[in-house]
């Protein structure tokens, strides 16, 4: 699954804006928190600061990308600052595009506003990044969502159950086996009852075992699709 996770901005090596995790400042109203929660915002800073600094000592330049096993680190040097861009599977041209449009929009405020490069004076920017990123992330996650319709959509589950058995059964699980009706697929039942379609899809199997469910799959050419 591709997500954007941090976003840095350092001035002279040293951070003066960053967000950790950017989905919590996008898909929230309320401001990113300062302190990161999923990374050491300040060690990362550091250590991204130390390969940027160490390859310009050398002569070779900016860095463009650092690479670990489950992140990738992108990078633009503009007016002085370097900005950076924490990635798992985002395409190549996206994330140019993004740092591109952050960094233009970042040295475009701090111009305009006469601003110091400081901690304190850069917290506006955090609802500039939004507009930036919201975009992104709705769009991906309506690929997400677009995916999980096509997987669940097609896979149909029945119930076997007799009532006296489902008389025993808690009020949710009588209006889960309800729902099953040879028409409402694992997507749909889902969607009615507030699942994750794959959690939903565990619970079932395990009645399967025992006959009280079985399912069907659809043609594919059946299943309606969102329009990206």
């Amino acid at each position: 699954m591709s997500e954007i996770h941090n976003v840095f901005i350092l001035k002279d090596g040293i951070p003066v804006f960053h967000v950790n995790p950017v989905r919590e400042l996008v898909l929230n109203d309320h401001k990113a928190e300062g302190k990161a929660k999923n990374l050491d915002s300040a060690l990362v800073a550091g250590f991204l600061s130390a390969i940027a600094s160490f390859a310009n000592e050398i002569g070779i330049g900016t860095p463009l990308t650092y690479k670990t096993e489950e992140m990738k680190f992108s990078f633009l040097s503009k007016s002085d600052m370097l900005f950076i861009l924490g990635t798992t599977n985002v395409q190549e041209s996206e994330i140019k595009t993004i740092l591109n449009d952050i960094a233009e929009k970042f040295v475009g405020m701090i111009s305009h506003d006469n601003l110091n490069v400081t901690i304190a004076n850069l917290k506006p920017f955090n609802d500039v990044l939004k507009g930036i990123l919201s975009e992104y992330v709705e769009k991906h996650d309506l690929i997400q969502e677009s995916r999980l319709i096509e997987e669940y959509a097609e896979l149909i589950p029945e119930s076997h159950i007799v009532p006296e058995t489902l008389k025993k059964l808690s009020n949710t699980r009588r209006v889960l086996f309800k729902l099953m009706n040879g028409t409402n697929s694992i997507y749909d039942i889902a969607k009615m009852t507030k699942q994750d379609p794959r959690a939903l899809l565990s619970v079932l199997r395990s009645y399967k075992k025992s006959g009280l469910v079985s399912f069907q799959r659809l043609s594919s050419k059946k299943i309606r699709r969102i329009k990206l």
